[in-house]
């Protein structure tokens, strides 16, 4: 007759036992909230905003971040694994022409710097101006990449003669090309010998190449025809995180030089990393990836 009572009883103190312990973990809940709420009263947005971007960076400056990221890169992209030394090593770098000594290509004549081939020819294009559309021979240099390795490249070049504004839209990649990729652009309506007035080529890994794509050619020192003309490829999704007019800018100024620029998102995800000031082209192997920014003592 006892039993009946005593599992009353027991079943009882289990249900306190459980309500005690929900109470008891509610509370301890309700505890931490209260006290992240007033931590957050007390510490101001600003200070909290560079906290947390203090921590972020101190996390993605990390070599273990960096691996991590680089492995997912090459798994959803069906990459080969790059060598981490290559990865350290100095880029190999040609400034084959510049303002100062450009080099002439004749119609129908091409060049090769490294492993970067450039021929001028003639196409018959269509060019919209003020709502008009003409239909003309313009001067075109084709480029291709007949190397082994990605390059990245800068071509900047004027026809020998003539009026040279009026320049049509062509579509190709102008930051990088993989080895047997080709592209053209317009350099002037018209018959025209070619003047290089710059050109510069660095080798980079095939991962470098891909993060490359992802670099808008404004902030490289592009003009604008350039700048339209650049085709990435299908789902590459430029960096809207990158200062393009100002680093743009500052590089057609002369203050950043294009190979800096281009050597350090070689080897940077430009979606969690940004060039930074100071950070110069390597012509010796890095010590580590990423590279850490270089904080000026005041």
């Amino acid at each position: 007759m006892q039993t009946l009572p005593r599992m009353l009883a027991g079943l009882g103190l289990i249900s306190s036992l459980a309500l005690g312990g929900w109470v008891a973990s509610q509370l301890t809940l309700d505890t931490a909230l209260a006290a992240e709420t007033v931590m957050a009263k007390r510490i101001p947005p600003k200070q909290a905003q560079r906290q947390a971007l203090e921590f972020e960076a101190s996390h993605t400056l990390s070599e273990k971040f960096y691996r991590a990221q680089l492995d997912e890169i090459v798994e959803q992209r069906g990459l080969p694994a790059p060598d981490h030394a290559r990865l350290l090593a100095p880029n190999p770098f040609l400034h084959a022409a510049s303002p100062g000594a450009p080099q002439r290509i004749a119609v129908g004549a091409s060049l090769r710097e490294g492993g970067l081939s450039l021929r001028v020819k003639i196409e018959v294009m269509d060019v919209e101006r003020g709502g008009m559309r003409t239909r003309s021979e313009h001067t075109l240099v084709q480029v291709e990449n007949v190397g082994a390795t990605p390059l990245a490249y800068f071509l900047a070049a004027r026809g020998r003669d003539g009026d040279c504004r009026i320049r049509a839209v062509t579509r190709l990649d102008v930051m990088v090309l993989l080895p047997g990729e080709r592209g053209a652009i317009s350099i002037c309506p018209g018959v025209h010998a070619v003047e290089l007035t710059d050109l510069r080529i660095m080798e980079v890994t095939a991962l470098g190449a891909m993060w490359l794509r992802k670099i808008p050619p404004r902030a490289v020192g592009h003009d604008p025809i350039s700048v339209r003309s650049h085709d990435p490829g299908p789902d590459v999704e430029l960096c809207a995180e990158i200062p393009a007019a100002e680093l743009g800018a500052r590089v057609s100024a002369g203050e950043i030089a294009w190979e800096d620029l281009i050597d350090f998102y070689s080897r940077h995800d430009c979606r969690h990393y940004s060039w930074w000031p100071g950070y110069t082209r390597a012509v010796e192997p890095l010590e580590r990836l990423p590279v850490i920014p270089v904080i000026a003592d005041h």
